[in-house]
């Protein structure tokens, strides 16, 4: 029995040794990329390209080095070339024409987005009718826009999922096809795809199954801390440029929560020493392959809150970071003339603690500001929102802003006010807006549970 075991054992051995060293060849034969076309070729006497010079990489438009600084978004374009800004990404079809008129108006240049399904979808990529009509639409659309001078690129494809396959899979069929639809018809500008932060498996499929993209596209929140690292890790597999194509402090998945998973915002005015820290300490700018940044979200929008992400308000006022991403942008410091907020108090309890509310019950809200600002040019909107938490951690969407909760807050326009609880049970968000005489806005929110 002894000697039955033992031998046992070591065919084991060496069976595991065999599937490892099979495991291995397979994966240096499938994802070390082959010869044929490589990250960052250059297209000869295109009005755009990447080229690698004296072992920099950049985008060469019109012959000169170009570097991205920019926004992720389709409005304020105005706004975003006055604050140093050169680059706008749009994944908004139907806003293209406006935009690239604006951007023409303000020598901005635009990279636009064409989203399709990731590769789990596989029973659209199986349906011939799904793949004619896709291929048939962004045919019409690189045709009708590639020769506008403000298109600096294409990237196809937003954070999608691509997987392991030993075969072309519908999906990548279909994607190549893409790609070489665009590349073929659009000489001119470079192709690219968005990841999120460094996926270590999707880049390896990216180099087996997707070889002749120009450049890589880095979506990172809270990851941009660790970039680099993650980023020099991979050099064995790839070495290609890239574009931090989304960065913004933390995502609703990456932040603090209460207990029944509301995610907890900071105000605009922490959020605005966040987006510096995260450019000026952990921007990758002095990386050789770095093409350049854009901030999401240049404008407003709705995820998680109306205002996690939005650089403007939904009537247009500038909050403190687009002051923050022309500091960045231009390399200077300037005084800010935003409100500034400590935080908003809800009786006196904060976000962080889990405040949950009788329903009907009468309650106090106050805003505090930082000591320098000035209550006497401030003006002040409050709302009660019910939450949308059927949509958090859901980035790939634009979000419907859920209905304010009416006659709930005595006094809207008062730096201290009351409030009635609502009387339906369920997660809501108090919001204020802070508004000054310069044209310039604040906003800090705080997450509440109502019970009857």
């Amino acid at each position: 029995m002894k000697l039955n075991s033992r031998w046992a054992v070591s065919w084991l051995v060496r069976l595991t040794l065999i599937f490892s060293i099979t495991v291995l060849i397979t994966i240096l034969f499938f994802y070390i990329p082959r010869g044929g076309k490589k990250y960052g070729s250059v297209r000869t006497n295109a009005s755009v390209s990447i080229m690698q010079v004296n072992g920099q990489y950049n985008f060469f438009k019109d012959g000169k080095p170009f570097q991205v600084k920019g926004g992720a978004g389709f409005t304020y374009i105005k706004e975003l070339a006055g604050c140093g800004g050169n680059t706008i990404t749009c994944w908004d079809t139907s806003k293209l024409d406006i935009t690239l008129k604006e951007a023409a108006k303000y020598n901005v240049s635009v990279i636009i987005g064409l989203d399709i399904p990731g590769g789990e979808n596989t029973s659209y990529y199986e349906n011939k009718k799904n793949i004619t009509a896709l291929y048939q639409a962004y045919t019409l659309i690189v045709s009708r826009y590639k020769d506008h001078p403000s298109l600096l690129a294409w990237s196809l494809g937003n954070e999608l999922n691509f997987p392991f396959s030993l075969t072309a899979t519908p999906f990548y069929k279909t994607y190549n096809r893409l790609l070489n639809m665009i590349q073929t018809k659009d000489f001119n500008h470079p192709v690219s795809t968005c990841v999120i932060n460094i996926p270590k498996r999707i880049i390896m499929n990216l180099q087996w199954r997707v070889p002749a993209l120009d450049f890589l596209c880095v979506n990172t929140y809270n990851g941009i801390k660790t970039l680099q690292k993650d980023l020099n890790a991979m050099m064995w597999v790839w070495k290609g440029p890239y574009l931090v194509s989304e960065w913004a402090p933390n995502g609703g998945w990456e932040a603090e929560a209460t207990s029944w998973a509301a995610p907890i915002e900071n105000t605009s005015t922490k959020k605005a020493e966040q987006y510096y820290e995260l450019f000026t300490k952990y921007m990758p700018l002095d990386d050789p392959r770095f093409l350049g940044s854009l901030a999401f979200c240049w404008g407003s929008r709705q995820e998680y809150t109306y205002t996690w992400y939005s650089i403007f308000g939904e009537d247009g006022c500038p909050t403190e970071i687009k002051e923050t991403l022309n500091d960045c942008w231009k390399d200077t410091l300037t005084k800010h003339i935003a409100p500034k907020l400590r935080y908003m108090l809800l009786d006196s309890l904060g976000s962080n603690d889990n405040i949950i509310l009788k329903a009907g019950s009468i309650h106090n809200l106050s805003v505090l500001l930082e000591p320098a600002e000035s209550a006497s040019d401030l003006q002040y909107k409050w709302e009660i929102l019910k939450e949308g938490w059927q949509t958090w951690g859901q980035t790939w969407n634009y979000f419907k802003k859920p209905q304010v909760e009416p006659g709930l807050i005595k006094d809207s326009s008062l730096q201290i006010t009351n409030f009635v609880a609502p009387v339906k049970e369920g997660p809501y968000r108090v919001f204020v807006t802070v508004y000054n005489s310069k044209g310039h806005t604040a906003t800090a929110n705080t997450p509440i549970y109502v019970v009857k």
